[in-house]
């Protein structure tokens, strides 16, 4: 991944988690990721127009969680934090996406942004996307995030 991008990419998901959910993150190496302790969702936000690509997230159902009781602003233990991790998951995803978008896209540059998809990641995904040079990883208050950032470059078929 291209250093500037990297930074940028890295900068927006540890902005947009303190912001968002009050939560605190800090890169790793791959090697030194928590290991997730137990399921885990990756959003994937497609973007397109004179900038186009994607940004995925991939968290542990705990961390999503955590994500969903802070931004609800309820305890862990409510009943309706389970309901709506998911959908946090898709939020930060969203949010990540706009404030990246927004930090990389030339000025006046028309971009739109396409929902986040949402998928279970079985272990060997984890694994294959853990030890990608393009995957950022991050320890979350002692739980596992992946970030990933592709841009197409322009001219590419």
């Amino acid at each position: 991944m291209d250093p500037c991008l990297s930074t940028a990419a890295a900068r927006v998901f540890s902005g947009v988690l303190a912001d968002f959910a009050f939560l605190f993150g800090d890169a790793v190496a791959p090697e030194e990721l928590p290991a997730p302790d137990g399921p885990c969702f990756l959003a994937c936000l497609p973007f397109h127009g004179r900038l186009e690509g994607n940004v995925t997230i991939v968290v542990s159902e705990s961390l999503a969680m955590e994500i969903a009781a802070n931004t609800l602003g309820r305890e862990p233990s409510d009943p309706e934090v389970c309901r709506r991790a998911q959908d946090a998951v898709r939020e930060v995803a969203s949010v990540i996406g706009g404030h990246l978008v927004s930090a990389l896209a030339e000025p006046g540059g028309d971009v739109q942004l396409t929902p986040p998809v949402l998928f279970l990641v079985d272990p060997s995904d984890w694994e294959r996307m853990r030890s990608e040079p393009e995957t950022q990883c991050f320890s979350v208050d002692g739980r596992p995030a992946m970030l990933r950032v592709a841009l197409k470059q322009e001219g590419a078929a």
